[in-house]
């Protein structure tokens, strides 16, 4: 009889402020497809994935959180044992960009020190309206020990599946001691299953 590979879960939160993309990246990631119009997240909701890597296997589940002042909180008690945080900023807004640093604060409040950070300059499809460089979200991401990368919802290979698997490796090699070095960066999907779930989804 097979021994049964347990399934660990590895929970990814993101924050940003309101109609920064987030949700659009969220569904774009569960479907594959470039999402339509959606809908302003009022609390929570997640999506999930099987991930395996060497004799490990982990479901990934990625929440979307609203971007409101005055949700904010209730996002908090959202982020509680997140192991991965995504700050996301719009290229296109200043202030989306200013409020990271609250963003930042507000998950590392209900999350210990060793929370894996990533930033998201979403929007990358709007290169003419861009107000916020890429090597602007590079030195924030570096200024907090995180990793940056420019995303989109709306183009092909948009950034944002390579950032959650840059993360999810990073998490993987500082988490486990038995880490085969010769297959590290071998990240593969097991079981393009999604799964949804959580509280009043759907939102930007």
């Amino acid at each position: 009889m097979a021994e049964q590979v347990q399934t660990i879960p590895i929970k990814i939160i993101m924050v940003g402020a309101m109609n920064v993309g987030k949700t659009s990246l969220v569904t774009k990631y569960a479907t594959g497809k470039i999402p339509n119009q959606t809908k302003t997240t009022k609390n929570a909701s997640y999506v999930s994935k099987l991930k395996k890597i060497n004799s490990y296997n982990f479901e990934i589940k990625l929440w979307d959180t609203a971007g409101q002042e005055k949700y904010k909180s209730l996002t908090k008690l959202f982020t509680k044992d997140a192991k991965i945080a995504i700050l996301v900023y719009s290229i296109d807004s200043e202030e989306s960009f200013n409020s990271l640093d609250e963003w930042l604060k507000l998950v590392k409040s209900s999350n210990p020190d060793n929370l894996i950070l990533g930033v998201a300059g979403n929007k990358s499809d709007l290169s003419s309206d861009k107000t916020i460089n890429n090597q602007r979200g590079e030195e924030y991401a570096k200024k907090i020990g995180g990793i940056f990368k420019p995303t989109s919802a709306l183009v092909e290979n948009s950034g944002f599946e390579e950032l959650i698997d840059s993360l999810f490796q990073k998490y993987y090699s500082t988490n486990f001691n038995n880490l085969d070095k010769t297959n590290s960066l071998s990240l593969t999907i097991e079981n393009s299953r999604v799964k949804k779930g959580g509280c009043c989804g759907g939102g930007a």
